[in-house]
């Protein structure tokens, strides 16, 4: 067994973490699988005490358990003394997302028996130009990489890639089909059966996932007008707001100019010059708006599988509310504005999925007695990063009727926020945002609605809370707070109590100084 604190892994920090199940001799119990930049940990779920930790110089190779029934199950091998090794076996549902953060660090394991294979082709660009470029076959993606700096552009995960597709009419043409609405990415290459070949059986050896070949080819002509998968129609690509924005991206030097475009489904990026469409992300996949702090015309759109765009705007606020307000039109009710990057690694599990129910109590137990390693900050920000905004998904029983222990358990949470919540006018401003986002995600269960006036002191003490935001005149404090409101006021729950809509509303217009305040703000915005 690895030492608890690995002096190698001092600086570790996690990068992806997954609620996994752990099968020993012992039985099975539930483990935290951290992916970390620097190795590999497990922790307990109850305490985030780490109780196996390696360094990558110590880990040898993960891999899906082929022999298993179910598509579930994955094994570790890593050094036990200068000549064993060691094998642990886990399970989880997020099988090919574990292994996939996983072996973005394969370079640095022990064990370094594969050989990534590396193809000369050209990339079809949005302009029609026919671009250089090597594309790689890595363990867990086909990756796009400069052919003369030997940067890594992109990488196309093999657990979001649905497939190839053959180009009839355009010579080596082929079409990798990815990202979970058929997107198109079009190449050219000499030794495309060889690529194709290559990704099948590496995707099938090292993530467990079976990548296919369309029976049918498809012509250049069909492909660029297919592009952009679902979203390639008129409807999905055609705009009701257009911003005229600079896209900063590591690839270029220099900000690019673009226009930023909102569309019934997707958020477009366009050439001004011509028009063409650069590329479509659909709304539905936005987890997040960032407002950058600093710069007053900087933000950043984070998406749920791990993508961030970063652009500037001189009208970069009306940009953001007209984005937020489409987003939610769209039915995604988890975005939000932040002011910070959400932490990855204080998740446990994809972001595209809810997390367990068992995750979800922990968080809550987290807020009212945070473990001895982390303070109440730190337990704050990994319940926000692990609590849909939207609410929590647990917080009623099949029966749509909460469960006595879960009511009790939301109310304790509401409470402990408050009794922590530190001297408002001195925390930070990143500090007080996330209080608010946890109270919002509090108060959009049925439980943390009806706990508004049932409650003791709840109402005073958030309406209290919500004044001292107000008189720091900090535009993110302030819509937090309003946004926290608005959940209070307008029930974001299914099966909705019209009498508890109707108390709380009372309850928070019923002081004429709280009603000031909102007023003042509204006054100084429009």
């Amino acid at each position: 067994m690895a030492t608890k604190t690995n002096a190698a892994m001092k600086e570790n920090e996690d990068i992806a973490c997954y609620f996994v199940t752990k099968h020993s001799w012992k039985g099975k119990y539930k483990r935290v699988f951290s992916v970390g930049n620097l190795g590999i940990t497990t922790y307990n779920p109850a305490t985030l005490e780490v109780t196996n930790q390696w360094p990558y110089s110590e880990f040898i190779s993960i891999t899906p358990n082929i022999k298993a029934p179910t598509l579930n199950e994955f094994l570790i091998t890593m050094k036990k003394g200068p000549k064993k090794t060691d094998t642990m076996k886990f399970s989880t549902d997020h099988r090919a997302d574990v292994l996939t953060e996983a072996l973005r660090f394969a370079n640095q394991f022990a064990g370094k028996d594969f050989q990534s294979k590396r193809f000369n082709a050209y990339k079809y660009h949005w302009s029609d130009n026919r671009i250089p470029t090597l594309l790689q076959v890595n363990q867990s993606s086909l990756d796009q990489v400069d052919p003369k700096t030997g940067t890594k552009l992109v990488s196309y995960d093999y657990k979001d890639m649905e497939g190839f597709a053959v180009i009839s009419d355009y010579p080596g043409g082929v079409a990798v089909i990815h990202g979970g609405y058929n997107r198109l990415h079009i190449f050219a290459l000499e030794q495309r059966d060889e690529l194709i070949k290559s990704v099948m059986e590496t995707a099938a050896n090292y993530i467990g996932i079976a990548i296919k070949q369309r029976k049918e080819p498809i012509t250049i002509d069909q492909a660029t007008a297919h592009k952009m998968g679902k979203y390639s129609t008129d409807e999905a690509l055609t705009s009701y707001a257009e911003f005229s924005v600079y896209k900063l991206t590591p690839r270029n030097p220099d900000p690019i100019r673009r226009t930023l475009c909102l569309t019934e489904t997707c958020l477009v990026e366009r050439d001004p010059a011509t028009y063409n469409v650069v590329t479509a992300k659909p709304l539905c996949d936005v987890f997040a708006i960032v407002r950058d702090q600093e710069n007053p015309q900087k933000f950043s759109v984070e998406y749920v599988k791990g993508a961030i765009r970063t652009f500037t705007s001189t009208d970069r606020d009306a940009l953001i509310a007209s984005v937020l307000d489409g987003v939610r039109a769209s039915g995604n009710r988890d975005v939000h504005v932040k002011m910070k990057f959400t932490s990855r690694g204080l998740r446990l599990g994809p972001f595209t999925v809810p997390v367990d129910e068992e995750v979800e109590s922990q968080h809550m137990k987290f807020i009212q007695s945070p473990p001895p390693n982390i303070n109440f900050e730190m337990a704050v920000e990994r319940f926000n990063s692990n609590i849909s905004y939207s609410g929590l998904l647990h917080a009623v029983t099949q029966d749509g009727l909460f469960a006595e222990n879960k009511e009790k358990l939301i109310n304790g949470t509401l409470s402990a926020l408050l009794d922590k919540e530190g001297d408002q006018a001195i925390i930070s401003s990143e500090n007080l945002e996330a209080q608010f986002h946890a109270l919002r995600r509090l108060v959009a269960s049925k439980a943390g609605f009806q706990a508004f006036t049932r409650l003791p002191k709840m109402r005073e003490r958030v309406g209290i809370k919500v004044v001292k935001a107000l008189k720091r005149n900090d535009d993110g404090v302030a819509h937090a707070a309003i946004d926290m409101l608005n959940a209070l006021m307008q029930p974001m729950h299914d099966d909705y109590d019209l009498r508890q809509e109707q108390l709380n509303k009372a309850s928070l217009m019923s002081s004429k100084s709280f009603m000031q305040n909102l007023l003042n703000l509204f006054k100084n915005h429009v």
